[in-house]
């Protein structure tokens, strides 16, 4: 079999302690297709006696910036495909904003103590302050609140470490103790007061990053990754004072190497600081170089060949005396690919096409093949940018369709939503260009994910071990003859727009035919992915 990277690095841990058994719900409109046949040049074998482990449904997160439209929180082709897409996790503020936001506030003179009017960031650039209720445009937390609740996620919050760095107050235990309780009044306004029960709390965003707020302040000096985890504590236990059920994470880096201090020795130092109080590591990537221009293949294949990003962490946890590999489970609250290829030169596979979807949907099998405890897409909107665009919908700057048109990555989610189980198991393949991410439902049924990420047509055979009384498959294929396009087809069928698929995706009937065996043969197009339920 083909030596794919070892499985289950990582431990979901307590991110599983509300797993819920699934129903499979089969489709209801089907067409009746011949069984596919044919000389099989890819195999896998599932063994339905070895689970590899429960699934985590916060594998399926997004994020959500402050620079989105508030109004679309009130728009029903807004709030019901992310209901579709199945998200149990929404993150906000946003990235690198989360650093200098102020949560309650509508103008400078309404932020706590010592909020200076203008941030200044290490690359030469500043920011006045970020505010939560500043004009009526941009997404403040209360329609961040509104839009939890409609689509039934939780919350993962981003609080405002770097205020404890640049805040104007001389003293740093002061600083730290003023950045701390506006964390805490957060957790306050969001789980006591408006009894949301957010789950997942955060504290900064990348503080490793030169282009974080705080990295560098005059006078104070860079960053000390060991402050960082001291003050953390400090903010888990004002945060957790308020609402001892939250979970709080604290930031790691992911790579193995850097020639930047700050970062080479961020994991060695935080660690210790917050192993016994902190419940999770956050780890970001995007998984290539930042000026990379990918083809189909590579951006399809960089799933598999980055580094691991858990053995990172792994690593560091078990050279600290009194720690072990996964004493803190992982969550990977950004990811994405991060191509450099625009439409315009079409010189390469763009954030915004068909093969970005089929990056997207081996990057969730393998997460929860990893044992990640949660994941989360970068990001529901962003910007266009001749197809630099992480936005799962379209943003005004994409002219040629309608605002909030879904891009490629949202129907794999849909997908997985509709057609994955409850708990893994692992499927090598013999063949690295076609990876098979299998599940079952605690209803009986199969689901599986075959992918083919290469330009070459596959045959493919998954046998079904260890799971009888197979009738019937059903299949939903995404496909487009063009990797670089905007636009992806399932079972043949897309919509009107330059962009997306099937405008009404919930009626595309799934492909169904008869089971003889336990064997299931499919014809696999270059750069495609089948969702197959089984019974």
């Amino acid at each position: 079999m083909y030596a794919q990277r070892p499985p289950l690095q990582g431990d979901p841990g307590w991110f599983l302690e509300d797993w819920e058994p699934k129903q499979a719900k089969l489709p209801r409109q089907v067409h009746s297709v011949d069984a596919p046949e044919g000389f099989a040049d890819v195999h896998a074998v599932v063994d339905f006696n070895l689970p590899l482990t429960k699934i985590s449904k916060y594998i399926f997160g997004n994020n959500l910036g402050i620079w989105v439209n508030r109004a679309n929180v009130d728009k029903d082709d807004f709030v019901v495909p992310l209901r579709d897409m199945g998200l149990s996790v929404i993150r906000y503020p946003g990235g690198n904003a989360s650093n200098d936001f102020f949560w309650d506030a509508a103008s400078v003179a309404e932020c706590p103590p010592g909020v200076p009017d203008t941030i200044w960031k290490n690359n030469g650039r500043f920011t006045p302050p970020k505010l939560g209720y500043q004009g009526n445009f941009k997404f403040s937390p209360m329609h961040f609140y509104e839009l939890i609740l409609a689509t039934g996620a939780t919350g993962s919050v981003c609080v405002n470490y770097s205020y404890a760095l640049y805040g104007q107050e001389e003293e740093e235990e002061a600083r730290v103790r003023l950045a701390a309780e506006y964390a805490a009044a957060w957790v306050r306004n969001a789980n006591i007061e408006n009894k949301l029960d957010i789950r997942f709390w955060e504290i900064g965003n990348e503080n490793w990053g030169p282009w974080q707020a705080g990295y560098e302040v005059t006078g104070r000096g860079t960053i000390s990754p060991k402050k960082y985890g001291e003050h953390c504590r400090i903010f888990i236990e004002a945060m957790k004072a308020v609402d001892p059920s939250i979970k709080v994470g604290v930031v790691g880096y992911q790579k193995p190497r850097s020639n930047n201090p700050v970062q080479k020795h961020w994991n060695e130092q935080v660690l210790p600081e917050v192993a016994d109080l902190a419940d999770y590591i956050i780890l970001h990537d995007y998984f290539t170089d930042f000026k990379a221009v990918l083809s189909p293949e590579e951006m399809f294949a960089s799933v598999d060949t980055a580094y691991s990003h858990i053995q990172v962490v792994n690593q560091t946890m078990e050279s600290i005396p009194g720690m072990q590999a996964n004493t803190l489970p992982v969550a990977l609250t950004e990811f994405n690919t991060r191509s450099r290829a625009t439409i315009s030169e079409q010189n390469g596979a763009t954030n915004v096409s068909h093969a970005a979807g089929l990056f997207v949907s081996h990057a969730l099998g393998e997460f929860i093949r990893q044992g990640y405890g949660s994941a989360m897409l970068w990001d529901i909107s962003n910007g266009y940018a001749d197809g630099e665009d992480h936005g799962v919908f379209a943003s005004p700057k994409e002219q040629d369709v309608p605002e909030l048109t879904p891009h490629p990555s949202f129907y794999h989610y849909y997908l997985y939503d509709k057609c994955f189980g409850d708990t893994y198991y692992d499927a090598p393949t013999d063949d690295k260009e076609v990876r098979v991410h299998a599940s079952s439902f605690s209803s009986g049924e199969a689901g599986l994910v075959v992918l083919n990420g290469s330009a070459r047509h596959h045959v493919v055979q998954v046998e079904l071990q260890n799971m009888s009384g197979l009738s019937q498959a059903f299949q939903y294929l995404v496909h487009n003859d063009d990797p670089l396009s905007r636009k992806t087809f399932i079972n043949e069928r897309t919509g009107v727009y330059a962009a997306g698929g099937p405008n009404k995706y919930w009626k595309v009937p799934a492909n169904s035919w008869g089971l003889e065996s336990n064997k299931i043969i499919l014809e696999s197009p270059p750069f495609s992915a089948s969702y197959i339920m089984v019974k």
